[in-house]
């Protein structure tokens, strides 16, 4: 099973503070970091880490964080099949508190805008699974990539639209809530988009719209699963919160990769939550190759 991962690859500028500014406040930061993430990134790292068969397709601008980009790409094995001359790659600056919640100031580059000659030599028939997020569907680009994936067939699309889910034009996010994608989203997002109080709530109206599975996600509580047979609460796993960055996106990851393992997504969600857990518990945005055994993550038969 072969999942495309469809998105951007950022660099993170993570500073550490101990809470955010106010207006006209003069911070001095506790701790700067700047590596290589954003949510299609974070995500293939996790099924790189699985060792489950994936393809990560991003484009890459031409300037600093381009090249910073490249670098890391060629590094990881992956190849760079869409080169852009017209202009830089984006950043995003990741203002991490003392909790460890965080706070994204994007700055967006050549990843905001999608052209249809991209996609001219990206195969879909080669692919079970896609993957996407909410921050490449937004205006002009959105447009390009949900026309593109309209034209995919029996393949299992895992959107997570992320806090952009209600800044997409309705169009385009109604275009692809009709492909009956597999949702991911946090608590936060769930309740912001359906305008609902209770979880539950809010993943059945979600159910009812893409008639397919939910996932939402409840930080140290665990997730919630639904579908149309049933759902559960899954607990998360204990453990001291570093920095939240790059959560969500190892958590869908890993159920992308669990379930390309053969996995139920019940059992998906105890994997994912035991990979978002060892996130969170670390200072970066990705559990990169020579941190992570993947042996530590699959259950066992007495897990599952």
């Amino acid at each position: 099973m072969k999942t495309l991962v469809l998105g951007n690859v950022f660099v993170d500028v993570i500073v550490s503070v101990d809470a955010l500014p106010k207006t006209g406040d003069d911070l001095v930061c506790n701790k700067q970091t700047v590596t290589i993430g954003g949510c299609a990134y974070n995500v293939a790292t996790i099924l790189k880490n699985f060792d489950v068969q994936h393809s990560l397709v991003s484009p890459i601008g031409k300037g600093i964080y381009g090249s910073l980009i490249e670098k890391e790409l060629l590094e990881n094995n992956y190849g760079t099949n869409i080169k852009v001359e017209s202009g830089d790659n984006g950043y995003c600056l990741c203002l991490v508190e003392k909790n460890g919640e965080r706070s994204f100031i994007t700055i967006p580059g050549i990843e905001t805008k999608y052209e249809k000659e991209w996609f001219d030599n990206i195969d879909g028939s080669k692919y079970d699974n896609i993957y996407i997020s909410g921050y490449e569907i937004e205006k002009e680009s959105g447009i390009v990539i949900s026309s593109w994936l309209s034209k995919q067939q029996n393949k299992k699309i895992f959107f997570a639209p992320g806090p952009r889910m209600r800044f997409i034009d309705d169009k385009i996010l109604n275009k692809i809530l009709d492909m009956s994608p597999i949702l991911h989203l946090n608590e936060d997002e769930a309740l912001k988009y359906t305008h609902e109080t209770s979880v539950i709530e809010a993943a059945r109206i979600l159910n009812q719209r893409t008639k397919n599975t939910i996932f939402i996600t409840l930080g140290k509580k665990g997730v919630f699963y639904f579908d149309k047979f049933n759902y559960k609460f899954i607990e998360g796993i204990e453990t001291e919160v570093a920095n939240t960055v790059g959560a969500g996106d190892s958590h869908i990851g890993a159920i992308i990769a669990a379930y390309s393992r053969g996995y139920n997504f019940e059992d998906c969600c105890y994997i994912a939550n035991k990979v978002a857990a060892r996130v969170v518990a670390y200072e970066g945005s990705r559990l990169e190759s020579q941190i992570f055994d993947k042996n530590e993550y699959i259950l066992n038969i007495k897990e599952a």
